[in-house]
C-alpha cells in the first residue's frame, strides 16, 4: 500500500514582501507516494509554464497543516443555500419562465 509522503514543488520566480525582502514563489505540482518496500511513485497535477521556472522539481515532506488554519475553514459561514423551485415548476419540466 502506498502512503502520501511528499509534496512536489517548483520554484517559479520571486517577489518582494511588504518589508522589502525578496522571497521565492512556489507552486505545488503534485505528490509523491512511498510503498511498503520504499519505492517512490509520483503523481503530477501541474507543470509550471512560467519563463522563470528552471525545470527542477523538489520533494518536500508532506506538510501537516496547523490546527488553527483548519478551524478557520470550519468557522466560515455556510455557502448560500440552493434556492428551491416551486412544487409546480418541479413537477412539469417543460414549464419555465423563459418567454421563447
Amino acid at each position: 500500500m502506498s502512503n502520501y509522503t511528499h509534496d512536489i514543488v517548483a520554484t517559479i520566480g520571486e517577489y518582494t514582501d511588504r518589508e522589502g525582502n525578496t522571497k521565492k514563489r512556489y507552486q505545488k505540482c503534485g505528490a509523491a507516494f512511498t510503498n511498503d518496500e520504499g519505492q517512490i511513485s509520483i503523481k503530477l497535477d501541474a507543470v509550471p509554464c512560467s519563463p522563470d521556472w528552471s525545470g527542477w522539481l523538489s520533494l518536500y515532506e508532506k506538510k501537516e497543516y496547523d490546527q488553527p488554519r483548519q478551524q478557520q475553514q470550519q468557522n466560515r459561514p455556510p455557502a448560500d443555500p440552493v434556492r428551491q423551485q416551486p412544487a409546480a415548476a418541479a413537477a412539469d419540466p417543460n414549464q419555465d419562465d423563459i418567454p421563447f
